[in-house]
């Protein structure tokens, strides 16, 4: 239908409809100047399709611009008249100012750079601002402005003013050096108690040496004098028994007593020079007859109760016999023994000190030299740890 009405229109000679017209172009960017009336260095320009922006966006956007908050902000176009005042936060367009230049002022106009060094350390004075609007389309809602606060922000008040910072920098540095005055202070002070204790424990090893000494000298003078007796005595005694053999035989018993004593007293003097035992390395151990014999110890005694065989031999014995070995739980510790001579010993235990086992062998050499040291001084075997 809508066809055949068309065909007829072009055969009457209807004229043809014409196209809406295109929408208008939108409008270019515009700079207007905004001036800061207490302050030049605020000065900034805006670059942006003013038609877009409301006083109140501009009022925002001078906000951004300062990091610290402002107060009784007064917007004024082309200059400072009362007539010229614009109404705060009002929603007309900045286009419908009808100017390119507003001044701004504030209450109290404190300095956006206070504590600045100098103003002329301010690298960009009257910066130009971009900003985005967005293309309105008719019978449609304007949407707002893009503001972003954080990238707007151009001053920024320091803590405290160059003087003050000095002046708080110095009694810092003034601080710093009394805190460290007085640590070393305290440092040298410490060091010299540490000294003075360590003179008087000197002092006193010292002291104490020299007490051991003179007691050992007076000890070892004694000990002479006495002998010196001893020997005297004893030589009386020879030349009165040398005649009669009651006394003779009386002599001899005297004689292998001294022996016996001065023997006893050296080995309780090398027993007391001894290094310390450890505790595990004296331990009670069973032997066949047949290791027995092999090492000889079928022919130890109470009196002579010990031997000291190599640790090659018991290594060659136990790696022939392998598990079957007396030995061979032992392997391990003979292989780490590292005394003087690596000779090992192995002490019949008559009187189970260590355990019903029959004889105690000594895997470390302290071990060793404190058995042959107690029997020696006639204490038989040194007790277990």
């Amino acid at each position: 239908m809508q066809s055949e009405a068309a065909a007829r229109g072009r055969r009457c000679g209807m004229p043809k409809a014409e196209p809406p017209p295109p929408p208008p172009p939108r409008p270019d960017p515009v700079k207007l100047q905004v001036k800061c009336v207490p302050w030049s260095t605020m000065d900034f320009v805006v670059n942006a399709r003013l038609q877009e922006y409301t006083v109140a966006n501009l009022e925002e956007i001078i906000k951004a611009r300062h990091g610290d908050p402002i107060d009784n902000v007064e917007l004024y176009k082309d200059n400072t008249s009362p007539e010229n005042k614009l109404p705060g936060g009002a929603t007309s367009t900045l286009q419908e100012c009808s100017t390119t230049t507003i001044f701004y002022d504030y209450f109290p106009p404190l300095d956006p750079f206070m504590n600045r060094p100098v103003a002329g350390g301010l690298h960009a004075t009257n910066q130009t601002i971009n900003l985005r609007t967005f293309e309105v389309k008719p019978g449609e809602p304007s949407e707002p402005p893009v503001i972003e606060p954080a990238k707007l922000t151009w001053s920024k008040v320091a803590e405290h003013d160059p003087w003050k910072a000095r002046e708080l920098a110095e009694e810092a540095r003034k601080e710093a050096e009394r805190i460290a005055a007085e640590e070393a202070a305290a440092a040298a002070e410490a060091a010299r108690i540490e000294a003075e204790k360590a003179e008087a424990k000197r002092k006193k090893e010292e002291e104490k040496r020299l007490k051991a000494e003179a007691a050992a000298k007076k000890k070892r003078e004694e000990e002479e004098e006495a002998a010196k007796a001893e020997a005297e005595r004893l030589r009386r005694l020879e030349e009165a028994a040398a005649k009669d053999p009651v006394k003779q035989a009386e002599l001899q018993k005297k004689k292998a007593e001294a022996e016996a004593a001065r023997k006893k007293k050296e080995a309780e003097e090398a027993l007391a020079k001894l290094p310390p035992r450890k505790k595990g390395n004296a331990i009670g151990l069973f032997l066949g007859g047949t290791t027995r014999e092999y090492y000889g110890l079928h022919n130890t005694t109470v009196e002579d109760p010990y031997l000291l065989i190599p640790k090659a031999k018991m290594m060659g014995e136990i790696n022939d016999k392998g598990k079957i070995a007396d030995l061979y739980n032992f392997k391990p510790q003979i292989e780490k023994y590292s005394g003087a001579d690596e000779d090992i010993l192995i002490c019949k235990d008559e009187y189970e000190v260590y355990g019903d086992n029959g004889f105690v062998i000594c895997l470390d050499e302290a071990d060793k030299l404190h058995f042959m040291a107690h029997i020696a001084a006639g204490n038989g075997l040194p007790p277990p740890l």
